[in-house]
């Protein structure tokens, strides 16, 4: 067969292959002079040939917080010690290429296996016993020294009785060209106010010499000491754990030049673990590897190292389509099954969704408080479906409610801001143009009662990318102290742009003072990406599990403190608390008789995405949480090939016209769904005659009022939207059917 001509012609123009995605934010290297750290006078070098050179090297490290060990190993020696780390990293790279895995940025975004550090920059574990103990003997003995005021990990085991310090993380960093600069971090806390010795030390054993131009490390000299975010005088947390974007050598009060470790084969670089310090940008053409070593102190287990939960000995999300497709029954199949390309008005029904909710239907229809068998089980499938979206939230039970709809739990919240909040002249609220209007009028709405300006959130200078502008002077322009709510969407239902949500939350917070709340409509994100309010930093945050494989409902998320402060309507003989043993699982913010077929079938649609992250995310055995987590990582890894195809088919057509981002290869700040239009018809009659060749999709404004600003008409585009079970076959479809029209 053929390729279609829209692929066809995408290999003419040179446009390039798909890639693994990468989600990831860049940060700005710091225009900063380093010190050269090969100066024969720089402090922080030591000689091996010097017969003193491990208390040499101690002191430094105590001193300065680091030390260059010069010439430790010749060439042979260094060749066979890094061997299995380089071995180990071949491997598992190869394993990403034939697997075609996408890594998000930190080790919770990776695998076992390995964890994307920054852009580029890669962390492979390897284990202790694959190295030479020859070898390891001589950086272990200065490891003893640094580390001899406590027992060594228990972990060590039999180490333990040879005097060895505590291994605590052994492989391969390997930086690839053009990675950028790391953010200013250190690696963990101190555990008291005082400063005290090292917990942990890193040793990093370059595989061959690291000029400027690779891109090494770098290190404040002195700042073990300064890192201390328990002292009272700090003007940091414990972001400086986390590679905060705020990070530097000013922030935490040091006048050091930082220094780039620069070092001849056979050397290595030995830090505290608390200093600070960042991998460097590597500007050279090939990859930068070193092999790391680190030991710890006796009961220490730094929380920054590797959390990953899934293994790529079982992640397989290329299988992941054609092998769930057959659990929907809303799916047709065969060759002339249509494509159904509307995922966005919302997604067909699991199997166990519809099993679940037969079965409650079937067993459960009564109303809670009775002491029969049916009455319990409607009780259970309250307490269920909360326990449920709270793991797939990442919150605590009491503060998720359920609702008819996303639009009426809105509503609902946004009488309680009217009837609770003392709203004064001059307050603001701050809206999204780009979101539903679901999230828009009951907001609107609120400020006109309460004679409260209303303000919004600026877009991007691209306005055919229909993306907000979070950056800090965007967003400042409209937020203030004088602001009491920011609601945003974290993507947009119409043309599928996603919004960094966290750190526009971040900044309400911030250039409010603390006054404003965040609200966030999370019901197109939903099925597309995993949703961690505690990352985000919401005060609220909304969804609708028909748009992730479940039934018709809505669910909130709110702060239990806010949730119990603000009043809510209800009927007088209503309970007046949220959820507990005591009330039935009933939560103040419900409105009469659940819907408890729903919240059935609720509880098996989060179940399936923590089974996605057992099947083909390689999580068994994680918590429900990280299985859910992971479920989505698989997600993501499908939907952006189907993205990838579908914007690299769509840019081959000079007739086509695509809103949001169309880059294929920034499919990190989109959703798989598609506003599309074509020369010479309307939204509607293209969505027709798509429709009529077998690719089921709307037309529309989609409830959204932003298109004639951003290049369309106020009638909208048609839209195409693609979930996990979509394959690249029907992508095709819907190329050569767009092609041919």
């Amino acid at each position: 067969m053929p390729a279609p001509s829209w692929l066809r012609r995408a290999a003419c123009s040179g446009l390039s292959g798909t890639l693994p995605g990468l989600h990831f934010r860049f940060c700005t290297v710091q225009k900063r002079p380093f010190a050269d750290s090969t100066s024969q006078e720089a402090p922080w070098i030591v000689r091996a040939s010097e017969a003193n050179h491990q208390a040499l090297a101690a002191e430094s490290i105590s001193k300065h917080g680091f030390v260059i060990l010069k010439n430790l190993f010749d060439a042979e020696e260094l060749k066979t010690l890094t061997a299995p780390a380089t071995s180990k990293a071949e491997e598992i790279m190869s394993t990403l290429r034939s697997k075609r895995v996408s890594l998000g940025i930190g080790s919770r975004a990776g695998f076992r296996e390995v964890c994307l550090r920054s852009p580029g920059r890669y962390d492979i574990p390897c284990e202790f016993k694959e190295f030479p103990s020859e070898l390891l003997e001589r950086i272990e003995s200065i490891a003893s020294k640094v580390l001899a005021d406590t027992k060594s990990s228990a972990e060590a085991g039999r180490a333990q009785d040879l005097g060895i310090p505590g291994r605590a993380f052994a492989g391969l960093v390997r930086a690839q060209p053009k990675s950028e600069a790391q953010i200013w971090h250190a690696d963990s806390p101190h555990s008291v106010p005082e400063h005290q010795g090292p917990h942990l030390l890193n040793v990093l054993v370059p595989s061959g010499s690291v000029t400027s131009e690779m891109g090494p490390t770098e290190l404040v000299p002195g700042s073990h000491l300064l890192t201390n975010h328990l002292k009272d005088s700090a003007q940091f947390g414990t972001e400086i754990l986390y590679q905060s974007e705020s990070n530097s050598p000013q922030m935490i009060g040091s006048s050091e030049e930082p220094i780039a470790a620069t070092m001849d084969a056979g050397s290595i670089l030995i830090f505290d673990d608390r200093v600070l310090h960042r991998g460097g940008q590597n500007r050279a053409a090939r990859d930068r590897d070193v092999t790391f070593f680190s030991y710890t102190k006796a009961d220490f287990m730094p929380s920054t190292y590797y959390e990953s939960v899934r293994t790529l000995k079982t992640y397989d999300h290329t299988a992941m389509a054609a092998t769930i497709r057959s659990e929907f029954p809303g799916l047709r199949h065969g060759k002339d099954a249509p494509v159904l390309a509307d995922g966005a008005s919302g997604s067909q029904v699991h199997q166990s969704v519809l099993e679940a909710m037969m079965e409650q239907l079937r067993f459960g229809t009564a109303n809670i408080g009775g002491s029969y068998d049916s009455s319990r089980r409607a009780e259970q499938a309250v307490a269920s479906a909360r326990s449920a979206m709270a793991h797939f939230l990442n919150c605590a039970k009491e503060e998720i409610a359920f609702g008819p709809s996303m639009t009426a739990l809105v509503y609902h919240l946004s009488r309680a801001f009217r009837n609770g909040v003392a709203f004064a002249a001059g307050d603001n609220i701050v809206l999204d143009p780009i979101s539903h209007g679901a999230n828009v009028w009951p907001w609107v709405q609120l400020a006109k009662s309460n004679g409260v300006e209303i303000r919004w959130l600026p877009t991007h200078q691209d306005l055919s990318r229909c993306a907000l502008d979070g950056s800090p002077d965007a967003v400042g322009a409209v937020v203030d102290h004088r602001t009491r709510l920011v609601a945003m969407g974290a993507a947009s239902n119409g043309v599928g742009t996603a919004h960094d949500i966290t750190s526009l939350c971040q900044r309400a917070r911030d250039l409010s003072n603390g006054n404003a709340w965040t609200f966030v409509d999370a019901v197109h994100y939903a099925p597309h990406g995993h949703l961690d309010v505690q990352s985000i930093g919401c005060d609220f945050l909304a969804c609708s599990p028909y748009k992730f494989f479940g039934p018709h409902a809505g669910v909130l998320y709110g702060r239990r403190a806010t949730l119990e402060s603000l009043p809510a309507d209800r009927l007088d003989c209503s309970d007046n608390s949220l959820p507990s043993i005591e009330n039935g699982n009933m939560s103040r913010w419900e409105l009469g008789t659940q819907n408890y077929e729903a919240l059935a079938g609720i509880t098996a649609a989060v179940k399936y995405f923590a089974e996605l992250g057992d099947r083909f995310g390689g999580a068994r055995g994680a918590t429900m949480t990280e299985r859910i987590e992971t479920g989505f990582h698989a997600i993501c890894a499908h939907e952006n090939e189907l993205k990838r195809r579908m914007l690299e088919g769509l840019r081959s057509m000079p007739n086509m016209q695509v809103l949001g981002v169309a880059d294929p290869e920034d499919v990190q700040h989109r959703t798989s769904t598609f506003a599309v239009a074509k020369r010479g018809l309307a939204a509607q009659e293209l969505a027709d005659k798509l429709c009529e060749r077998g690719i089921w999709c709307t037309a529309g404004n989609h409830y959204a009022s932003f298109w004639e600003k951003h290049g369309a008409t106020a009638e909208g585009m048609t839209r195409l939207g693609l979930l996990h079970y979509n394959t690249l076959e029907e992508v095709d479809r819907i190329l050569e059917a767009l092609d041919h029209l």
